[in-house]
């Protein structure tokens, strides 16, 4: 449970860690302090993306060298998001999370890890779980639900179930966040097949926590959705009109969304689930992609398909986090 502060760094290609070694080499940041990490990168976002475990296992390396451990231990003690496909006008990037100062009413953070056994991966049993593993990093943070603006699940999976269980992780945070529809409004889950661990990250305002950073989130009710993107950075004191006029406030930016599950939108037909060329995710995130770069007036937003349950059925959610005026660039 933690004071906590984002930094955002470009990525040249899926290898490209120059800027993370020398923020490390430099000791801006020191590699005990990093409490997770968050990576859009190239690659097709798929099952056969070799690129988000090299991606992963490179993080989790140079991670290991400077602290004296071995990369699985890594793997357990931070939280390492990798999401592929940066399609459109999405940029490749990494957002490093590490520990702030705790000056005041701020950004927040906790990490919560339990094993999920076999025989509840994607079966209620793992919405349990969840829903048990949310309290607890939200009574270590001393927040209530209202406070959460983003709840990031890894969670373990067998072959062929990754639907059902990103579904009933989110049901598990909707249900520890108090919500009454059939599906959460702030969950980002990913599924994982490297062992029963599950991870939480959950990112919240809060007293204790760093004072030049907010988080705040919203539904998009489908990938046209930009006023739905711009009342989220309203409630980060943000204006859109149209688009933000000091994007370098917006640190990062996470969304899940799939295509509309008809073939119209807006009254006008669409083909993302109809190609047989490009498969719909990657579709939807160039669609979300350009739509929240267009209002932010950046394209570094970790955009993600696999919406089970991660928003209203046609559409997904966005949390955004930004610097405070304390804070300004």
């Amino acid at each position: 449970m933690t004071a906590i502060a984002p930094l955002r760094l470009p990525m040249a290609a899926p290898d490209d860690l120059a800027g993370f070694v020398a923020l490390l080499d430099s000791g801006a940041i020191a590699a005990g302090d990093i409490v997770s990490l968050w990576c859009k990168t190239r690659g097709n976002g798929l099952l056969n993306d070799f690129t988000k475990p090299w991606v992963d296992l490179l993080l989790r390396l140079e991670l290991a060298r400077r602290l004296g451990c071995s990369e699985a231990e890594v793997a357990e003690r931070v939280p390492i998001l990798v999401s592929g496909g940066a399609e459109g006008a999405v940029s490749p990037h990494l957002v490093v999370w590490h520990r702030g100062r705790a000056a005041g009413h701020g950004l927040l953070a906790a990490v919560e890890r339990a094993e999920v056994p076999p025989e509840e991966q994607g079966e209620p049993g793992q919405a349990a779980v969840t829903a048990a593993m949310v309290k607890s990093a939200m009574a270590g943070l001393g927040v209530g639900p209202e406070a959460v603006g983003l709840v990031l699940v890894r969670a373990p999976t067998q072959q062929g179930r990754d639907p059902a269980t990103r579904a009933q992780a989110a049901l598990g945070v909707a249900r520890a966040l108090g919500g009454e529809q059939a599906f959460a409004d702030r969950a980002f889950v990913v599924a994982r097949h490297d062992g029963p661990a599950q991870q939480v990250f959950v990112l919240a305002n809060g007293p204790g926590g760093d004072p030049g950073f907010a988080v705040a989130h919203g539904l998009l009710s489908e990938p046209l959705d930009a006023p739905g993107a711009a009342a989220v950075l309203g409630r980060l004191g943000l204006v859109a009109a149209p688009q933000l006029a000091d994007p370098a406030r917006v640190v990062a930016a996470i969304s899940k969304g799939d295509a509309p599950l008809g073939h119209m939108l807006r009254g006008l037909p669409h083909a993302m689930r109809l190609d047989n060329d490009v498969p719909m995710h990657r579709h939807a995130r160039a669609a979300y992609g350009a739509m929240l770069g267009a209002v932010i007036g950046h394209g570094a937003v970790l955009v993600s398909g696999g919406a089970e349950a991660q928003g209203p059925p046609d559409g997904g959610f966005v949390s955004i986090i930004a610097s405070t005026e304390e804070n300004r660039p």
